[in-house]
């Protein structure tokens, strides 16, 4: 079994209904933004909008809606590991809430599951728009017909401007599994640390992708401090399937967080999908008398970080 294909499907569907490229809203509408600050607008699974200044990114883009929102293998089913996953369509319980695609500068990828890239972002994003992703997976977007590619491998760091915007970049090691073996099945992927800057404004976000805070991914994170913004990835993946747990519990988040010391937790890969089987609920419970501020929001909402 091909590591990387163990829960991919294998192609990308074409899907009749176009990507709904709705407004989103935001948690502070009506009010004119600063000039020096970072929006965070997130839009249900892994997907985020990063926006300051002139400069936008967008994270892992999955815009499929309702009993068919992508398609992939099912961890949370048991199979037989030597044949791999029931490749099946996964639910979406909330609605898309939208965005404009022509806003977007750059899409980074922590890695290609369709629960990070489903086939309708496949569909509707421009093959020109510029990608950032795994290094390992460039052959796989090109083939997909993409053009503008950056890989990133653990460690390296890569800086993008526009306006009076510089965010850098530097990729971090995320492990899918506690257990090696799980992990090398399911492929590596990346997650990301930022630094944006504006003159003397700086703000840092750490965006954990699928991994847990193993001891690999807690030294490759050592030297780089405590981020403002700390965005994990929950949901409890796996956990009833034979692969096992394949993202963190809220558990794991506490973890991390006693580790990194965040200011703000902004926690994402829950709630959205059928497939995530832990509710956002227990992260609240964990982390009741830690001085970390939780920023737990619905989709489709906007924060501003001064």
């Amino acid at each position: 079994m091909k590591r990387r294909n163990f829960l991919k499907s294998a192609a990308v569907s074409t899907l009749a209904a176009p990507a709904i490229l709705r407004n989103t809203t935001t948690a502070a509408a009506g009010f004119e933004a600063e000039e020096r600050e970072l929006e965070i607008t997130w839009l249900g699974g892994a997907t985020l909008m990063l926006s300051c200044g002139d400069l936008t990114l967008l994270t892992d883009p999955c815009f499929g809606e309702g009993e068919q929102a992508f398609k992939m293998g099912d961890p949370n089913e048991m199979f037989d590991l030597g044949k791999g996953p029931n490749i099946k369509f996964h639910r979406r319980l909330t609605p898309f809430p939208g965005l404009q695609l022509n806003n977007v500068d750059h899409v980074i990828l922590s890695h290609l599951h369709e629960d990070h890239f489903d086939q309708e972002a496949q569909r509707v994003i421009e093959k020109g728009m510029s990608l950032l992703a795994p290094e390992h997976e460039l052959g796989v977007l090109s083939s997909k017909g993409f053009t503008n590619l950056t890989g990133l491998k653990w460690g390296q760091e890569h800086v993008l401007t526009k306006g009076k915007v510089k965010v850098t970049i530097r990729t971090v090691r995320a492990d899918h599994s506690e257990d090696p073996q799980i992990s090398k099945i399911l492929g590596e992927g990346n997650g990301y640390w930022f630094t944006f800057e504006q003159g003397d404004w700086k703000k840092s976000l750490y965006w954990t992708g699928d991994t847990f805070p193993t001891d690999a991914v807690l030294q490759s994170l050592g030297s780089l401090g405590s981020p403002d913004i700390f965005i994990p990835h929950l949901g409890g993946v796996g956990l009833t399937g034979p692969l096992g747990q394949i993202s963190m519990g809220a558990g794991h988040v506490v973890q991390f967080a006693k580790a990194l010391n965040p200011g703000k937790i902004l926690p994402l890969h829950h709630s959205t999908y059928e497939l995530y089987l832990e509710p956002i609920y227990h992260l609240a419970e964990s982390l009741q008398g830690e001085s970390h501020r939780l920023d737990l929001v619905s989709e489709g909402t906007t924060l501003r970080y001064i």
